[in-house]
């Protein structure tokens, strides 16, 4: 068995080869701690898509290969209602946004609409301070995903790795589950010709409707047949919320325990005990 990893955002500044040790590294700590030393560890690969979304460099011959989506960019009208459609769902729903100062955050950006500064500082008043400024940054990545031609190039780039000969299990972390479940329920794609046995998503933001509703999905989430579908969400993972089983019947959610500093990581949850028996049960099914 192999396992395919699907990365989340943020992950401009690596590269392939070191996400693959990276969650190799955690997933073999957290097999052994719960398995024994003498734990096989299976080969895993991180399909590596985060190039694309990295912000220009200021360094000479950057403008050569520019990243296709510049965090810079200015806001359409529908990204604009997605980002407050969705940041809606961490405010309270008793504050109205549109009476809220912006002033304090500091943003300095003016290509920040002024109703998506007022949802972002509704989300810190809910959850903490900078917490909105955070999870605007992760929405518009999604929203590109979803909504721009960067979507294709994400794809083209996983696909070899999804689709790779024998028995496989994806991992998939934050965007990254949004891409696996994209992927395996498009036509055009599907889990590849043989041997996907199970999809494992952590983090996932799939709960969002906004996220939902863009990939046709408004009705309950459904995998392709003869895929096994585990899906952990971190007690304080704010992108995961309260897991996908309200939204998928057939997951199988598993809380976990991150910790605090950064619940949302992804190599805390590859080294959990859920994710460490089901390789092993996989591997020797």
């Amino acid at each position: 068995m192999h396992i395919v990893g699907i990365h989340g955002i943020w992950q401009g500044n690596t590269n392939a080869v070191k996400l693959s040790a990276d969650w190799a590294g955690a997933l073999t700590k957290g097999l052994r701690t719960h398995h024994g030393p003498a734990c096989p560890i299976p080969p895993l690969t991180v399909a590596y898509y985060g190039n694309l979304f990295r912000s220009p460099s200021k360094r000479l011959g950057a403008q050569d290969n520019p990243p296709l989506v510049d965090d810079t960019d200015p806001f359409t009208d529908q990204e604009e209602a997605f980002v407050l459609d969705t940041l809606a769902l961490y405010a309270a729903p008793d504050l109205d946004p549109e009476q809220l100062e912006t002033e304090t955050l500091g943003l300095g950006i003016p290509y920040i609409p002024r109703p998506v500064a007022q949802a972002v500082v509704a989300v810190d008043h809910k959850i903490g301070r900078d917490m909105g400024r955070r999870l605007l940054g992760f929405v518009r990545q999604v929203y590109r995903y979803l909504h721009h031609d960067i979507g294709e190039r994400i794809r083209a780039e996983v696909r070899t790795e999804l689709h790779r000969p024998g028995p496989r299990l994806v991992i998939a972390h934050s965007l990254g589950s949004v891409i696996a479940f994209d992927m395996l329920t498009r036509e055009d794609t599907g889990p590849g010709p043989d041997g996907l046995t199970t999809l494992v998503t952590c983090g996932s933001p799939l709960a969002w409707p906004t996220i939902r509703h863009s990939l046709g999905q408004d009705g309950a989430l459904e995998l392709p047949d003869g895929i096994d579908w585990l899906n952990l969400h971190a007690a304080g993972d704010l992108v995961a919320q309260s897991g996908l089983s309200a939204v998928a019947p057939a997951v199988r959610d598993e809380l976990v325990r991150n910790g605090i500093t950064d619940p949302h990581t992804a190599v805390r949850y590859l080294e959990k005990q859920p994710l460490a028996d089901l390789i092993v049960h996989t591997s020797t099914a």
